[in-house]
């Protein structure tokens, strides 16, 4: 749970994001009665990079972050607030020696007209240390 730790220390640290969702920002899931808007986070892949005796270790993690909202607006609002919040930061973060962090892509955007949810997913890679 080591990139998930980064990026939730990111996301929470950001008075943008809070300002839209509060404390909810979750992991893997989010409860079904819980209000919109919200973020839900979650590892997408993680591996160890090189490295030799003696040294610590290098890990690339991707993280996709998804925003969720009742209106299509709510959802690109709080998106954009996650990107200020996690794209291109450096240096200790939740006790981790992170040296990058950056964003890779963002969508594809879908609708659950089922729930009436806009989801909105961008995803970081993460360089650390370990």
């Amino acid at each position: 749970m080591r990139a998930e730790a980064i990026v939730y220390a990111l996301l929470g640290a950001s008075p943008d994001l809070t300002a839209l969702v509060g404390t909810r920002i979750y992991l893997d899931t989010r409860p079904e009665a819980d209000p919109l808007p919200a973020v839900v986070y979650e590892l997408i892949h993680e591996k160890q990079d090189d490295a030799r005796l003696g040294e610590r270790e290098t890990v690339t993690a991707r993280v996709q972050v998804t925003s969720l909202g009742a209106i299509a607006e709510d959802a690109v609002n709080v998106r954009e607030a996650v990107r200020l919040a996690c794209h291109n930061q450096s240096g200790a973060i939740a006790g981790y020696t992170v040296i990058a962090c950056i964003e890779d892509a963002a969508g594809p955007d879908s609708y659950d007209h089922l729930v009436n949810i806009y989801a909105k997913p961008m995803d970081f890679i993460i360089h650390y240390l370990r």
